[in-house]
């Protein structure tokens, strides 16, 4: 116990504590117990920014909704990620000298030789170079040599004038199949197709253990403090009060595991490992943070623009998901909230317009109180693009996230980091998921000579010889974005 100063007002603190054994002299010091009267009933608490994490979104947009959580068997699992629908070939050497200075390739429609990395075409195909205005029809091939397959093609073009420029035979450019070309009458010719690659990922769940034990002394000291409230938050995140330190240790014990798993699959990094004291293994997953390093990733340091949104968001939904699909979500801190304000109310200070949003009315009363002020938290982009933001308090949170801005030191990095995920569905399923193992939610407690509503056993078989009572919940969870390159982030970097 230490003596602070708030303001003018002198205070006692209390020290915080932790772990998972609590005895009297705990109870004793964290709440006056102990003592031979108490006259105060009224407890305060003062505002931490810790107590704001009790929002959990990450489980709040996937465990607590329909089809945002699956049981899977196993705590590894894997998936396929199909890559675009054809691959494109590309060219390994330039053959026949076709690039020197002054070469013609394909002028009075003669044929010439490509060389590609795959053996994927043949006659009737005509693919098309890294140019939309040149067709090349495939007149013989392939034929397979060294590091790749040759082709001899033709212009497919009524022009005798028409060469096809030498930079688009370079090593590396690519060729894709356009069309195919057969006689119009008798025809026994017929073209090919290509499939997309496809990538099998592999992933992991993690594993989530607390428990606490009550000594018999504390259980007393617990009974004698009936009507001294001991504060907690509740699920809606206000403070409420309990009578009894067991009722809000077992709240906290349950509100600690799901702090555990949405901290996890947040900032997890895949690691596994053998644990040396039981020698099985011991699987952390990776949390959004880390498989988002796939996706699409932006660091700056200053002033954010509308035109910088609107190409990011565009590259990652450009040509890929059609227009009526592309709905992403923005989480944030506090101080990338106001970022996107301020990009947003850039972009809109060039408009004129008569304002009703940000002036209004305060009450029923006159015009003679106005209120002043809007946010925006929600764009609409071109070709369908549609952003919501949300506020992680994580990301707010110096508890969590330590790293501060070297001109706000009391303000965290992470709360200008902004990250876009994409809660859509991919191939029939949720893109983004909460993977629990079945079977693996458990809780429970072990009474020795107390039992779990605190009251003295007497008489009957005991678990335990211990003067006290043990409690104990365990689970899995682990987040799978499945297709990570419809989201990124934003990320605040002074030095960038």
């Amino acid at each position: 116990m230490q003596f602070n100063t708030i303001a003018h007002i002198q205070t006692i603190k209390k020290d915080a504590f932790g772990g998972k054994f609590f005895d009297s002299d705990m109870i004793a010091s964290a709440y006056d117990a102990g003592k031979p009267h108490v006259f105060d009933k009224i407890m305060g608490q003062v505002f931490s920014s810790t107590d704001m994490f009790h929002g959990k979104p990450l489980l709040g947009m996937t465990m607590a909704k329909t089809g945002g959580s699956t049981e899977i068997d196993t705590d590894v699992f894997r998936w396929k990620l199909t890559g675009a629908q054809e691959k494109a070939t590309r060219s390994v050497e330039v053959l026949d000298g076709l690039d020197a200075a002054g070469s013609t390739p394909g002028i009075n429609r003669t044929s010439f030789r490509i060389k590609l990395d795959e053996g994927w075409y043949t006659y009737p195909d005509v693919i098309e170079p890294e140019h939309d205005d040149y067709k090349l029809e495939i007149v013989d091939g392939p034929v397979h040599d060294g590091n790749g397959y040759i082709y001899t093609v033709k212009l497919q073009t009524d022009s005798f004038s028409k060469f096809l420029p030498p930079y688009l035979l370079a090593s590396d450019m690519e060729f894709t199949k356009a069309w195919t070309s057969v006689g119009n009458e008798f025809n026994e010719f017929f073209g090919t197709m290509q499939f997309g690659s496809s990538f099998e990922l592999e992933c992991q769940i993690g594993a989530f253990a607390n428990e606490f034990t009550v000594t018999d002394r504390l259980v007393r000291e617990d009974n004698r403090m009936i009507g001294i409230p001991v504060p907690y938050r509740d699920k809606s995140g206000k403070l409420a009060y309990k009578d009894k330190f067991m009722h809000v240790a077992q709240m906290k014990l349950e509100d600690r595991l799901y702090c555990d798993i949405e901290n996890q699959m947040w900032k997890g990094e895949k690691t596994t490992s053998v644990d040396d004291r039981t020698g099985y293994f011991k699987r952390t997953g990776p949390g959004v943070r880390q498989q988002l390093r796939d996706g699409h990733t932006l660091y700056y340091s200053g002033v954010l623009t509308e035109a910088e949104l609107e190409d990011y968001l565009d590259g990652i939904y450009f040509s890929r998901v059609s227009i009526g699909d592309r709905k992403i979500t923005a989480m944030t801190g506090s101080m990338g909230a106001v970022a996107f304000h301020n990009l947003l109310a850039a972009s809109a200070n060039s408009f004129l317009t008569v304002d009703s949003n940000y002036i209004q009315r305060v009450g029923k009363g006159g015009v003679r109180h106005l209120s002043y002020g809007a946010q925006f938290t929600h764009y609409q982009g071109l070709n369908g693009i549609e952003l919501d933001l949300t506020i992680n308090p994580l990301n707010d949170d110096t508890h969590f996230c330590k790293r501060t801005h070297p001109l706000y030191p009391n303000k965290p990095l992470d709360s200008w980091r902004m990250t876009f995920l994409d809660f859509g569905t991919s191939d029939n399923n949720q893109n983004i998921q909460m993977l629990k193992v079945k079977d693996t939610r458990r809780w429970g407690y072990l009474e020795g000579t107390i039992d779990y509503k605190g009251a003295p056993i007497k008489g009957g078989s005991l678990r335990s010889k211990k003067a006290g009572v043990e409690f104990v919940t365990e689970g899995t969870g682990g987040i799978v974005i499945f297709d990570t390159s419809r989201g990124g982030e934003f990320i605040m970097d002074p030095e960038a």
